[in-house]
């Protein structure tokens, strides 16, 4: 782990510099506009998912018009049958028609994964400009989590449930400030994020732009919750958020990094600390925002930090 911390360094360095909608294929309102579904990530089939990209629309299925992910999976594609896909090109937006022919696939520990991982188009434009960084669009990327509990999560076993996932450091005391300000803020809006199927997770890491502070160990993090948590009325501290870090040198093992994009991976793509990325159920990132935005004027909210997290929080809530 030690000997590839410099490379990714390096690398972050240049993923900062060149950020964009074009160098990262960032879907824009312009790329979405058409509606569809959109394809994030071709896993493959027997027959002409070659001829389909990431970023493609598909229209329709064997004529049926489709808007959604659910409308895709219903259209029974995964039979081993050849199937006719009308779509428009990512981009360019030019129509092609590709015919497939697939059979569900194991990607262990999951079964029967479906030829594209894709998201509807106009579910996926609804996230504001901010929230649309490097890993916005794309399936959930290989990472290995640490539950400082116990137990070891990986990029695949975030499929199947929302997320609302703060990676945050302390590297600096502004970003100490700001993951407290998101920790006191989630730890109020956690029970009406799990009514509505969202499930929290506050994940530490040393962020690859930091190299003053060595990342914090389990008891490390206990003790930070422990003196940072919010307090109810009564004095009481909220519970504490599901807590995770990303795993030491002792711990890494590379085949535990899975994502449902291989060789896509969440640490190489964290730019600046605290980064919000929101996930639905299909695997798909709907929102990847990084540090904090000023707030519109107008806003009931002033404070740059409050506003970031309850503008995701309202998202996960209403959008995801």
């Amino acid at each position: 782990m030690r000997k590839i911390l410099p490379r990714l360094f390096v690398s972050l360095a240049l993923l900062a510099a060149c950020d964009s909608a074009t160098s990262f294929n960032i879907p824009t309102h312009k790329d979405l506009k058409p509606g569809g579904v959109y394809v994030s990530y071709v896993n493959g089939c027997d027959e002409g998912c070659d001829q389909v990209d990431k970023g493609d629309l598909i229209q329709t299925v064997d004529g049926k018009k489709v808007e959604t992910r659910r409308d895709f999976l219903g259209a029974g594609v995964t039979d081993g049958k050849p199937h006719t896909l009308e779509m428009l090109a990512s981009k360019t937006h030019e129509p092609k028609k590709v015919t497939i022919v697939a059979a569900t696939q194991d990607m262990p520990p999951l079964k029967d994964v479906p030829p594209f991982w894709t998201v509807g188009a106009k579910n996926l434009d609804k996230a504001p400009n901010w929230a649309r960084r490097r890993m916005f669009g794309h399936a959930s990327p290989m990472v290995m989590l640490v539950n400082i509990d116990g137990g070891i999560l990986d990029g695949r076993q975030l499929y199947g449930k929302k997320r609302l996932i703060i990676y945050w450091d302390w590297g600096t005391r502004t970003e100490q400030a700001e993951a407290i300000t998101f920790m006191k803020v989630l730890q109020k809006a956690r029970a009406d994020l799990e009514a509505k199927g969202v499930d929290v997770m506050f994940v530490h890491l040393r962020f690859p732009s930091n190299q003053r502070q060595a990342a914090m160990n389990d008891s490390d993090l206990r003790k930070f919750i422990q003196k940072w948590s919010e307090k109810k009325p009564d004095g009481t501290p909220y519970p504490p958020l599901p807590t995770y870090r990303f795993p030491n040198a002792t711990e890494f093992n590379a085949a535990r990094q899975l994502g449902l994009e291989n060789a896509y991976t969440v640490f190489e793509n964290l730019g600046s600390s605290p980064t919000i990325v929101l996930m639905d159920e299909g695997g798909i990132i709907r929102w990847h925002s990084e540090q904090t935005q000023v707030p519109p004027q107008g806003s009931d909210v002033t404070d740059p930090v409050q506003y970031t997290i309850i503008e995701a929080i309202k998202f996960a809530l209403n959008e995801l």
